[in-house]
């Protein structure tokens, strides 16, 4: 199953596109993320859903005080493998914040499947397989991050872990261990570990300064 996220402010017709998807794509289900008024409120939905790839309405500014591919941007620098999409209804030359690649915008047209239309039907599909192709390297990414992941629980277990090596530690297991990938530690061990290594590194850079103070 193919888990898509949808993120609209006025998802009136999030329905409509979650039947059209499940009439023809049985293995295709569209998650609605709401509930949510922040950034990182929908990354934690992310996290909650298990989203494996995004679609995002630009225009919710009016509702949330950013717009989608502002969204999408600080996504990304969360889950750096998760593909996300901008779906809209204007016109393409209108979204010039140039934070979204043209190949990752899609007007919502292409939902409109009404009549059973071959040339729209073959539209739909051509976006469906897309999806699905950005899903299954996701699905490989993550893969591949585990093993990073646990490369880096060794050394971290040998306490040799840098404190560049501890920030990626701690990212992918904020996103493996949401995805059910690895099993979850208790919060409280991860972050006093890291608050730890942190102060220890600023003491060392406060002895540093006042030496070459004196």
């Amino acid at each position: 199953m193919y888990r898509i996220g949808y993120i609209d402010d006025q998802p009136t017709q999030y329905e409509n596109y979650r039947k059209k998807l499940k009439r023809r794509y049985a293995d295709v289900n569209l998650i609605l993320l709401e509930d949510c008024n922040t950034k990182e409120e929908f990354l934690d939905k992310i996290y909650e859903e298990r989203i494996e790839v995004l679609l995002v309405d630009y225009k919710m500014a009016g509702s949330f005080g950013f717009n989608g591919s502002t969204l999408i941007n600080y996504i990304n620098d969360q889950m750096r493998d998760l593909e996300c999409f901008i779906l809209t209804a204007v016109e393409q030359d209108q979204i010039s914040d140039g934070l979204v690649t043209r190949r990752n915008r899609y007007s919502k047209t292409v939902f409109d499947t009404e009549g059973d239309d071959p040339v729209k039907l073959e539209k739909l599909a051509e976006f469906v397989d897309i999806l699905k192709q950005s899903a299954d390297v996701f699905k490989r990414r993550s893969e591949e991050k585990k093993e990073q992941y646990l490369l880096l629980h060794e050394k971290k277990k040998e306490g040799n872990l840098s404190l560049s090596e501890e920030k990626e530690y701690l990212r992918l297991y904020q996103v493996l261990s949401s995805y059910g990938m690895i099993e979850k530690l208790p919060e409280k061990v991860l972050t006093n570990d890291f608050e730890e290594k942190l102060d220890a590194l600023l003491k060392i850079g406060d002895r540093i300064v006042k030496k070459y103070d004196q």
